[in-house]
């Protein structure tokens, strides 16, 4: 009988994701929290002190400076997420990074430079939090391998919501999700990257953009106050992407909309269909849509067997089988660095319409 490895884990950031991080890790009972760094090292004390965490500062070098540590998980809003992942990786220590990855395509060059210098280091991001890591996914991904759909040639994805902008709705603390230089952008940030791990992952990792045909964003949908003096990041956005091989892909999401449509994707093949709703959350089925032996249109469900998962404590997992040797990351940060370029080139394609 094998036992786990125990690691020693230091928490770069102290609000309500650092916390859920802090959580998951203490409850896989493979590694402690060591360290807590905060903007201020009150901060850090006040929430190491209601999770038992020995060592609190306002200097989160002083984590880096520790021998001891084995990894870190940077917590931090997105514009000081490549500085402190370099300076983690310089360090000789493991490094999972909340998404997205970097606010910069060349930021995210660099990082992918060190890493590969560094090839004993595990360095993820989280983006395969809601994607990748679920029993969804890889349902979705052999159904389409066995060739069932035939072709895969376009994905529909939209989901749209009113009122549920984070930094406002969702996480009240946390206003720098509404200023485009600490959060990169809006939805297409947020949860852009969540996207396109699951839809792009499906499909076996198709990354070569060839254009992008449409792209529209709005903001101030609204005259609610969003109690913050920066506020411009986009809260609408939709576009029309093609990638090298004939894939399209419409994908539509919005946080701030006039309107609601619930999480859904349709995938359309050559010889069947497939619709749901990828997240862990939502139903735990697939429709199928396809034709019989005698050639006439059938649809059907399929419900998938897996046991209610906690996607914060699988990702918490998953970073520890990494660290011990045990997995790779199901999601490497060359992927990540490539759906960065894919979202940046929306943007850029919006600023020259």
């Amino acid at each position: 009988m094998t036992t786990d490895k125990y690691f020693q884990i230091g928490v770069i950031g102290a609000g309500m994701i650092a916390e859920n991080h802090i959580q998951n890790l203490q409850k896989t009972g493979r590694a402690e929290v060591r360290w807590i760094a905060a903007t201020t090292k009150e901060k850090a004390a006040l929430v190491g002190g209601q999770y038992g965490i020995p060592n609190a500062t306002g200097q989160y070098q002083d984590i880096l400076e520790d021998a001891q540590v084995d990894g870190v998980i940077i917590c931090t809003p997105p514009h000081l997420h490549a500085a402190m992942m370099e300076a983690a990786l310089h360090a000789g220590k493991h490094v999972l990074v909340e998404k997205p990855l970097t606010l910069s395509v060349d930021a995210a060059t660099h990082l992918l430079k060190l890493q590969k210098a560094r090839p004993q280091l595990v360095s993820m991001d989280c983006s395969a939090r809601h994607a990748r890591l679920h029993p969804k996914y890889e349902a979705v991904k052999q159904f389409i391998q066995s060739g069932a759909l035939g072709e895969v040639y376009f994905i529909h994805h939209n989901a749209i919501s009113q009122q549920s902008r984070p930094g406002i709705e969702y996480h009240p603390s946390a206003k720098w999700f509404l200023n485009k230089d600490k959060a990169g952008g809006g939805p297409l940030f947020d949860w852009g990257v969540y996207d396109l791990s699951f839809h792009l992952g499906v499909l076996g990792d198709r990354h070569e953009l060839e254009k992008v045909d449409t792209i529209h964003m709005s903001a101030g949908l609204d005259e609610k106050d969003p109690g913050a003096d920066i506020y411009n990041v986009e809260e609408h956005f939709f576009t029309h992407l093609t990638f090298h091989g004939g894939l399209r892909f419409y994908w539509e999401r919005a946080a701030h909309a006039n309107m609601e449509a619930p999480n859904e994707t349709r995938i359309y093949g050559t010889r069947g269909g497939l619709k749901l709703a990828y997240c862990s959350w939502d139903a735990a089925e697939l429709t199928i849509y396809g034709l019989d032996k005698a050639g006439e249109a059938f649809q059907k469900t399929e419900y998938l067997n897996y046991q209610d998962q906690d996607d914060g404590y699988a990702l918490s997992m998953h970073f520890l089988d990494c660290l011990e040797g045990k997995a790779k990351p199901i999601q490497s940060l060359s992927v990540s660095a490539a759906h960065l370029r894919i979202i940046n080139e929306c943007y850029q394609t919006n600023q020259n319409n």
